[in-house]
């Protein structure tokens, strides 16, 4: 159930609520029993959020170790006391609008006070990944020749084309690669699709797979520029909604 809540903007980032949901153990029920086969816990208080920006582009993190911030919750009782109760998770699986000016984030907590609550407060921080914009380059490439190359300001340490994918190794310049497409001899160019990656200390790798297999060619590359981490703040106040 969606119940009244109220969210925090800061520069040109806006904070918009789109739901919440708020289950709670009936009185008297014993929180750490559950029915056979069903959900781990009977309580749980969801928010489903977006954050909007009119000039800056959300990133989607593929770095390997994810920051999810760091959000308290504190619990709000009817005589207007107040408890702080641990900190909310945050979804690790966002999505995002085509053009990038949007991306959603969720925070939720999996257990209640054990006395009746009138609401919660989600405050702390947030980060999200943005950019200032995008530039174009491109790199001739030879599967048969593997080794080193730059595309645009993107370090490429060693690559490997198995069939239909690309693998890429480098440091961390490769988190700036937005769409990877590649062009072959008779001049169609095919797209290719994020796929597995993986950090070890200051080494990327990243796989991308294409709908045909890559002979010699041009990789063409849509790049991130301006990127960096903003730490967003967060304050959401959800109400009990009965």
């Amino acid at each position: 159930m969606s119940g009244p809540a109220a969210a925090q903007a800061r520069d040109d980032l806006e904070l918009k609520i789109t739901g919440v949901t708020f289950i709670e153990a009936p009185p008297g029920r014993d929180k750490n029993l559950t029915a056979f086969g069903a959900s781990p816990s009977q309580e749980k208080v969801e928010v489903n959020a977006v954050a909007v920006s009119r000039s800056l582009q959300f990133v989607q993190e593929t770095g390997g170790f994810m920051d999810k911030g760091e959000v308290k919750v504190t619990a709000i009782f009817p005589d207007k006391s107040s408890q702080a109760f641990g900190s909310a998770e945050v979804s690790g699986f966002p999505k995002f609008s085509a053009d990038g000016r949007t991306r959603s984030f969720n925070l939720a907590i999996n257990r209640l006070p054990d006395r009746p609550v009138s609401g919660l407060v989600f405050e702390g921080t947030v980060p999200l990944t943005v950019a200032t914009g995008s530039s174009k380059a491109a790199q001739a490439l030879d599967p048969q020749r593997p080794g080193a190359f730059k595309l645009g300001g993107v370090e490429i340490r060693q690559f490997k084309v198995e069939g239909n994918s690309l693998n890429i190794e480098g440091n961390d310049s490769l988190q700036r690669i937005k769409t990877l497409s590649f062009k072959l001899p008779s001049g169609q160019v095919v797209h290719g699709e994020r796929g597995g990656w993986q950090r070890m200390n200051a080494d990327y790798r990243q796989t991308w797979k294409f709908d045909a297999p890559l002979p010699k060619g041009e990789l063409q590359a849509e790049l991130y520029e301006g990127l960096r981490t903003v730490r967003q703040p967060v304050r959401l106040v959800v109400g009990r909604p009965w």
